[in-house]
C-alpha cells in the first residue's frame, strides 16, 4: 500500500476517534522546513498537500517550542490562526490540539467545531498515534532505502555492460548520463572535461541542457570559474544539498553561464595521472536529500568513468606514438609495427 495511503487511513482514524472536524499531518520539507503532507477533514477547505508551514500558526507553535498544545475555547484566542485552512473556515473553529512527532519529523493536529473538545487525556491518545505514524515512517523510510541500494546496485550492472553494447563514445556517455540521473534522483547530470592545454574545460556531454539558452557544448569555460572550475583547482568533491539557496549552486559554471537555478548539485572530480582530468556533476532544481548511499554509488560510477577517460587517453596516446614511428622508420623494418598483433 503507498505511504499517503497509509497515513490518509491512520488520519481517518483520528478524526473519529476524537470526532475531529480536521487532521492534518506536517513532515519536513526541504524546501520549506516543513510542510503540510496529508490531511482527513469533514470539510473542504484544507489548503493543498504540500504547502508550507505558517511558523506563526498554531500548528507552527507545536513544532516550533516542540511541545504539545492544545485549546478548548478559540473564541479566547481570536488572533491566533490555525494556518492549515485557505478560506475563513477556520473561524467556526472552537478547539484545536496538537503534538509533535519524535525525532523532529513534524506534527500532528486536530481540531473540532466543538469547544471544551479535548482534555489531558486526548492529548496523550494523539501522542500515541504520533508515535505510530513516526515508527511506520521510519520502517517506510528503511524500506525506500533498501529498494534505493538495490537500484543503485542494478544500474551498476548495466553501466558495466554498457561499453559491449554501446561501443561509440557519444552514445556510451549519453546512456551512462541519463542512466545515472535516472538512478539518484537528479533531474541533470552532465560530464566536463578539461582541454588539452589545460587552461579551461568544457561540457562533454549532459543527460539534458543545464543552460537557460545556448548550447553549453560550443563554450569553454576558465579553469576555476565556478563551483565546477573550483573542483578542478583542489581535486575535492563538492556536496550542496536542501540548503534551500540556490546563489552558489547559479554560479555553477562560473558567472558567464546562465545555468538552471539548482539547489542541489554534486561535483566528483575524475583524477587520473595525478591531475583532474573530469568533473562529473549531477544537479537538480529542487532540494534534495544527499545521504551515504547516493554517495557511494556515484563515486562508484565516477571511478568507472575515470577508468574509461583514462583508458581513452592512453590509446590515443599510443596512437600517436604510433603515427610518430611510422615516419621516422620505413614501414619495412619496423619492428613495432610487424609485431604488433
Amino acid at each position: 500500500m503507498p505511504r499517503n495511503e497509509i497515513l490518509i487511513n491512520i488520519l481517518s482514524i483520528v478524526c473519529n476517534v476524537f470526532e475531529a472536524h480536521t487532521v492534518v499531518l506536517y513532515l519536513p520539507d526541504g524546501q520549506h522546513g516543513y510542510a503540510l503532507a496529508n490531511y482527513f477533514s469533514l470539510g473542504d477547505d484544507v489548503s493543498p498537500t504540500g504547502a508550507p508551514l505558517q511558523k506563526k500558526s498554531l500548528a507552527g507553535i507545536v513544532i516550533g517550542k516542540n511541545e504539545p498544545l492544545f485549546i478548548n475555547n478559540m473564541d479566547r484566542k481570536g488572533s491566533t490562526t490555525l494556518g492549515y485552512y485557505t478560506t475563513k473556515e477556520e473561524a467556526k473553529v472552537k478547539a484545536f490540539m496538537g503534538t509533535p512527532l519524535e525525532q523532529s519529523m513534524g506534527a500532528i493536529c486536530l481540531d473540532s467545531k466543538r469547544t471544551y473538545s479535548f482534555s489531558t487525556k486526548d492529548l496523550k491518545i494523539l501522542s500515541q498515534f504520533g508515535k505510530m505514524i513516526t515508527s511506520m515512517l521510519s520502517c517506510i523510510r528503511s524500506v525506500d532505502a533498501e529498494g534505493k541500494k538495490n537500484d543503485y546496485f542494478m544500474t551498476l550492472k548495466l553501466l558495466h555492460d554498457l561499453r559491449k553494447r554501446q561501443p561509440k563514445w557519444n552514445s556510451f556517455l549519453d546512456n551512462l548520463l541519463g542512466m545515472t540521473a535516472g538512478a539518484s534522483g537528479f533531474s541533470h547530470a552532465f560530464l566536463t572535461v578539461i582541454d588539452q592545454r589545460g587552461a579551461s574545460f568544457y561540457v562533454e556531454g549532459e543527460s539534458q541542457p543545464i543552460l537557460h539558452r545556448g548550447d553549453s557544448k560550443s563554450v569553454r569555460y576558465p579553469l576555476g570559474s565556478g563551483l565546477v572550475g573550483w573542483v578542478y583547482k583542489n581535486n575535492e568533491p563538492i556536496f550542496i544539498e536542501e540548503n534551500g539557496t540556490a546563489q552558489a549552486a547559479t554560479s555553477l559554471l562560473g558567472a558567464s553561464a546562465t545555468t538552471r537555478d539548482f539547489l542541489s548539485v554534486i561535483c566528483l572530480p575524475l583524477v587520473f595521472q595525478r591531475k583532474t582530468r573530469g568533473v562529473l556533476v549531477f544537479a537538480h532544481e529542487n532540494s534534495k536529500r544527499i545521504d551515504e548511499d547516493l554517495k557511494d554509488f556515484l563515486f562508484m560510477v565516477s571511478e568507472y568513468l575515470t577508468q574509461f577517460l583514462e583508458n581513452l587517453l592512453l590509446k590515443s596516446r599510443l596512437a600517436e606514438a604510433r603515427s610518430a614511428l611510422q615516419q621516422v622508420a620505413p614501414a619495412k623494418s619496423d619492428p613495432v609495427l610487424i609485431n604488433d598483433r
